[in-house]
């Protein structure tokens, strides 16, 4: 492995470790959650279940497309219509190319709400 020497200068070495961290695992969480609010994993990936179905049934086509994780997010589903084949000048090879079509399709946008926002904003200011 190769060293540079930006990396042997302490301010740049707690960068490097600091951008290590990994980011938890689902055991992790669910042992994290279960310590915090008292419930066994079992209670807890029954009510991540009812989330998931709560959360399927008001972005189905039959719900209002939209829900809200109090707090915490957003989720929205976009219609993305239908592409039809079309040509275009490849920026390489300066050749006409023929793009395929592409069929049209739900996506769904998560957007974080203020109280997210404002919580994640506070520990990068304080430097945590």
């Amino acid at each position: 492995q190769v060293i540079a020497k930006w990396q042997t200068i302490p301010e740049y070495t707690d960068l490097l470790n600091e951008s290590a961290a990994k980011r938890m695992t689902r055991a992790q969480i669910m042992s994290e959650l279960s310590e915090r609010t008292g419930l066994s994993k079992k209670e807890l990936t029954s009510t991540f279940e009812a989330l998931r179905d709560l959360i399927k049934r008001e972005l189905s086509s039959q719900g209002p497309g939209e829900f809200v994780i109090p707090d915490m997010l957003k989720l929205r589903v976009r219609e993305l219509p239908a592409k039809e084949e079309r040509q275009e000048i490849d920026p390489f090879t300066k050749q006409m190319r023929t793009l395929p079509a592409k069929p049209a399709e739900l996506r769904v946008k998560a957007t974080p709400l203020k109280k997210l926002k404002d919580l994640v904003s506070q520990d990068s200011a304080s430097g945590v």
